[in-house]
């Protein structure tokens, strides 16, 4: 996938065996969705060109307002919201530290 993809209304994302969505809500603004459509962060893009010549784009979770992650490659930055939303569900649904 190519950033020109991100430019359509909507982007299935397959990724650890599920299917996300990548949907444009205006210029340079994307939310990243799972199946069931609850947003796991935003993609915004920072700059039309970076170093190397080609957009920057930062990673943006559910509660921040600044990027926490930038970078060229718009893949490895929803993959990293998806990791985050997906490695935290365990912590929030479980018993830890309890006896």
């Amino acid at each position: 996938m190519s950033a020109s993809e991100l430019e359509m209304s909507s982007v299935r994302y397959p990724y650890r065996e599920r299917i996300f969505h990548i949907e444009k809500r205006g210029p340079g603004d994307w939310v990243v969705l799972d199946e069931s459509h609850a947003e796991l962060g935003r993609l915004i893009r920072v700059a039309a060109e970076g170093e190397e010549h080609e957009p920057v784009f930062g990673a943006v979770p559910p509660g921040y307002t600044e990027t926490l992650h930038e970078g060229s490659d718009w893949r490895f930055l929803v993959a990293a919201l998806i990791n985050e939303a997906l490695d935290a569900e365990p912590a929030a649904t479980g018993n830890q530290g309890e006896a």
